[in-house]
Order: C-alpha cells, then structure tokens, then sequence
C-alpha cells in the first residue's frame, strides 16, 4: 500500500476528525486472532468480548496501517492521512577547497533539541519491525525512548547488548535497507525515523564503552580468528565478553580489514574505524598483523586451537573484462584506496600513481571510474581530492543502481561526473601512458534484467587511470576448504516463520524510502545467513561475513561473526592432540 497523503505536523498542531485516520473493521472477515490489537502502538483497537471481533476508535488512530499489515484475513481498512511530524534532516557539508580535505561530510544530530524531535516520531511499536530489519536486531523503540530521557549513557547500555560499533555503524550502514526502511513509517508510505541518525547521536555524545566481561562461559576455549573486519571485530567481542582466550591473524599492517582501507575519511574518520580495535585490545584479545593465513595454514591452526573461525573478507577485486583490461593504467577499487589514502594524509596529488623509474613526471589529471556503487563513489570523491577530475561509468540505469542517494548527491557535488547506462567497450593504451576509454551506451528495463547495448562506441574519453570499482568476490584459493561459498541469501519456497508473517513486515511490499525494495524479504534473507554462520564448515571451522555471504554490509559481518562466536563458546574446549 502506498500512502500518497501523509500528513506532517508539529506536535503542537491541532487535528481535526476530517483529518484524522478512519478506521473499518469487517466484522464479516475478523477471526479474532488479535494480531492487529496486540501490535497497535496507540492502542486504537480493542476487541469485543461478545461477538469476539475487533472494535476501532479512529480517534486514536495515527494512520501507522500496522494493523493492516498484520491482519491475515484483511480485515482492517484505514484511509486518511498518516498523522506524524516532519523528519529531522541534517546537511552534508561540502568543503570549499576540496583538494586535501578528509574531514567528515556527513554531520550527525548536534544538539539535543535535534535528537529529541525525531526520537519523537518513534512510536515504540510492539513487535517493532525496525528491529528486525536490524540484522543486529538492536532494540531500537528502547534505546530511543532513553535519548527522550535524556540518558546516554541507558541508551549505550542497549546498544551494547547487540552491537559493538556503533559508532561505525550509524555512519556506514545503508538505514534505508535496513532499520529505516523497515520502520512502520516507512512501511506506511512516508519517511522513517532516523534511526542511524540517533544511533550516531548516542555514540557522538557519549564514549562508547568498553569490552565488558559477562560471563566466564569462554574459560579454557582458544580461538583463532582469520581476518581483523567487521566479522572478526564481532566474533572477538563476543568471545572476549565471555573470558575466552582469543587471537586474530590480519595479513594487513593495520587491523580492520574494509572499516581501515576500503572506507575513506571523510565517511568514517580514521578515529572511529580504529576505536573497536583499541577497544579489542585492552580486554585482551591477541592481534597478530603482517601474518597472512593461507587455506592449507587453517589447519596448523587446528593444531593450536579449539575452533578456527574465517573472518578474511572478500578481499578479490572484480575487473572487466575487456581488450585492454591489463594495462599498467588499469587498477582495482583495492589497490587506489590504499594509495589514494595514503597520499592523501601526505598531501601528495595523483603524481604518485605515475611510472616507478620517475614517479613525479606526469600528474594524474583524469581518473575513470567503473562502477557506480558505494565503493566507486569513494573511489571518485577520493581522486577529486587529490586534484583529478573523476568520471564514473555504470552500465545499470540509475533507477536500479545499488547506491545510497546521499552517496550520488555529494559525489555529484564535489564535482564527480556520473553517467549511468554507460559501459566500456575496450580499452587503448596510448604512447603518453594515458588510456583511450571506448564507450558504449546501455538500456535496462528493470532491475531483474541486465542491460543491454544499445550503441556501439558511442563516445571515447582520454583518461590517465583506469579504476575497477565493480565490488569484490571471496577468494577462490579458499574453496577446497569453504566449497559451499558464498551461500544464498535468497529464501526458499516453502512456509515462512509465522512470527515474521504475523509481525507484517513481509506485508511491507517495497516502500518508496526503501528505494523500493523488498524490505521484509531482504530482512528475512539475512537471518539465513546469521543462522548458517552458527554452522561449523568443517570440524572446528566455522565462517563468517563475506567470507560466507560474499560481499555484505558492515552490520551484517559484525552479527554473522557474534553468532559463529555463540556456536563456538556452545562446543566448548576440545582436547588438541
């Protein structure tokens, strides 16, 4: 159902019954199940105990449609306006002198007036539906209600129960998809509550505390951990909570796999992606970096060990390919961040990125980018900070592009040329070392169908680097021993968890605010993975993050890694021959 006619008031404006939500209830249809009652956040329902049917008071109703959502029999009508105060939106910042600046774009709640306006659109729904769209299921109706009471430090308190960042997830995560899209507002037809917004409040106004000790359920298990990412940040978390013996092996110098690399400055500060890890290791958790473990290395770790737990991400870039892709002036997404960055905090332009013999003879002036994703958007925006003009390419229409809007707006802002329906053709080293990009134009006529060529070389762009930002792919050298990855996230036929069914996210269809995707299936599609990651692959082995699912969000890897944690602490010591 999509709700054309919201209406947006201020606490303080008056409502009339003309525009109050009008509730019917088919006396005919109504089992009695009291699905509806029991899930209405403003309790305008109640049952009546002589014909056991669902009676309606409109007068309380605000228009949130959960009990349309929830009733099985479709019983319920409401019409009318959704009856909610405006959103609270905050403002990118857009540097003046671009070149340089890695300070943060995005700006967060500042002051309490901020938080506690939008911490009030939240109804604290029964069964909330934010919290599952939560892969973390963080309790968010709680942790809100503490921010209208003015607790942080309550509020730190709930979050700590579920997640361990964040402070990196409320800057990352993509809320629109999950939390935020899966809120009954946006569910409704109009725009969810802030969650990541108010996450990110909590976090910026109060440290985020310690790994604290709960229990001593880990004493005398050892565990190794492949890989210092999001899922290795969640399993040691969990396993350091718990008093077990923990050791984390990172190939990188520095732990954090993507938090560290993959994500620039100027989206989560260098501060915020180092905090969990310093955190880590003042509980006591074992950091080795500079040591890669191979496939056939896990099982010198078996020998030293009671579980092993793979956490090393999807770290193989995707490349294109076409005639010219193996040119010297051909990077991956991977390689250009670490660079780029690197350069960046020196002050360098792109005259770094030229020959080896004289890095310093020709300046990097025009970067193209392929790809129109999150990681191409940070590849681009980092290259306008060293002084390049960027261009990024994408073969999808935009319309179905997986990209954050605030991504494109402040790509678009900082000078970034982005072209959707666009693909390269081949590519043409010239003398100069610079590339001639071949281009071809792009139709797609929905997401579930790939673009097609529409016109063969339609335009040529001379470039002096080439970068493949397409996303990345489990490392293949990993199969013998992970054969069955990266599973699917997508849902089998067959009955649904009637607890899903009845809470009516599935019900939700694909909300405007979610970029029009399917919420409740995407939700209910990540739990498959958060359940196989409590799965040992093979004896004492278990996997985690992109390493299981492929590539996947920051939240997701951290609860995949927590949950494969669980299953360990649950098998307990064994004894190592």
């Amino acid at each position: 159902m999509t709700i054309t006619n919201f209406r947006k008031r201020s606490k303080t404006d008056a409502v009339t019954s003309e525009e109050h939500p009008r509730v019917k209830v088919l006396t005919d249809r109504c089992a009695g199940c009291q699905e509806c009652l029991v899930r209405c956040p403003t309790n305008a329902l109640t049952m009546d105990s002589g014909s056991w049917t669902v009676l309606a008071d409109s007068s309380t109703c605000v228009g949130c449609r959960q009990c349309v959502r929830t009733c099985p029999f479709s019983a319920i009508t409401v019409d009318g306006p959704a009856i909610v105060s405006s959103r609270v939106h905050t403002s990118p910042i857009h540097p003046q002198k671009l070149m340089g600046d890695v300070a943060e774009t995005r700006t967060g709640f500042t002051t309490w007036a901020q938080a506690k306006a939008e911490a009030s659109r939240c109804l604290n729904c029964p069964d909330a539906t934010c919290v599952r769209g939560c892969p973390a299921h963080n309790d968010v109706p709680a942790f809100i209600a503490a921010i209208r009471n003015d607790d942080l430090q309550e509020a730190h308190r709930i979050l700590q129960l579920t997640s361990f960042l964040p402070d990196v997830c409320s800057r990352v995560c993509d809320q629109a998809l999950q939390c935020e899209g899966a809120c009954t507002w946006s569910l409704a037809g109009g725009e969810g509550v802030a969650i990541g917004a108010l996450e990110r409040f909590v976090a910026d106004h109060a440290p985020v505390p310690p790994v604290q000790n709960i229990s001593n359920d880990g004493e005398g298990i050892r565990v190794a951990i492949v890989g210092s990412g999001p899922a290795g940040i969640g399993a040691a978390w969990e396993l350091a909570r718990a008093s077990a013996s923990v050791t984390v092996f990172e190939k990188d110098d520095e732990p954090g796999g993507l938090l560290k690399w993959g994500i620039p400055d100027f989206t989560l500060p260098d501060n915020i992606a180092n905090r969990p890890w310093d955190s880590l290791r003042e509980s006591g958790v074992t950091l080795h970096c500079g040591t890669e473990i191979s496939p056939d290395g896990v099982s010198s770790l078996l020998g030293e060990f009671d579980a092993v737990l793979l956490a090393q991400g999807a770290g193989t870039p995707i490349r294109l390919p076409v005639e010219g892709g193996s040119l010297t002036r051909v990077w991956d997404a991977t390689r250009f961040l670490k660079e780029a960055q690197s350069a960046v905090v020196a002050e360098k332009t792109l005259s770094f990125l030229t020959q080896e013999r004289n890095p310093s003879s020709v300046r990097i002036r025009t970067v193209l980018v392929v790809g129109a994703g999150n990681t191409a958007m940070d590849v681009a925006r980092l290259a306008r900070r060293l002084g390049a003009r960027a261009i990024c390419v994408d073969w999808m229409d935009q319309k179905y592009a997986p990209v954050r809007p605030d991504e494109l707006d402040e790509a678009g802002m900082e000078g970034v040329d982005i072209r959707f329906s666009t693909t390269i053709d081949h590519l043409e080293g010239l003398e100069d070392e610079q590339v001639m990009v071949h281009l071809n134009y792009t139709s797609q006529k929905s997401a579930s169908v790939l673009p097609v060529v529409v016109s063969k070389l339609a335009t040529t762009e001379t470039v002096d680097l080439v970068v493949m930002a397409m996303g990345y792919r489990v490392d293949a050298s990993f199969s013998a021993i992970l054969p069955n990855s990266p599973i699917s996230r997508r849902l089998q036929p067959g009955l649904t968890d009637r607890r899903w069914q009845a809470s009516g996210l599935l019900a939700g269809g694909e909300p405007a605010f979610a970029r029009h995707q399917p919420i409740g299936n995407l939700a209910l599609g990540r739990e498959i993975a958060i359940s196989k990651a409590a799965m040992a692959v093979t004896d004492r082995v278990w996997v985690a993050g992109d390493a299981l699912v492929g590539p996947a969000t920051v939240v997701e890897a951290m609860v995949q890694g927590r949950r494969a944690a669980q299953a360990i602490l649950s098998a307990g010591p064994v004894r190592i021959k």
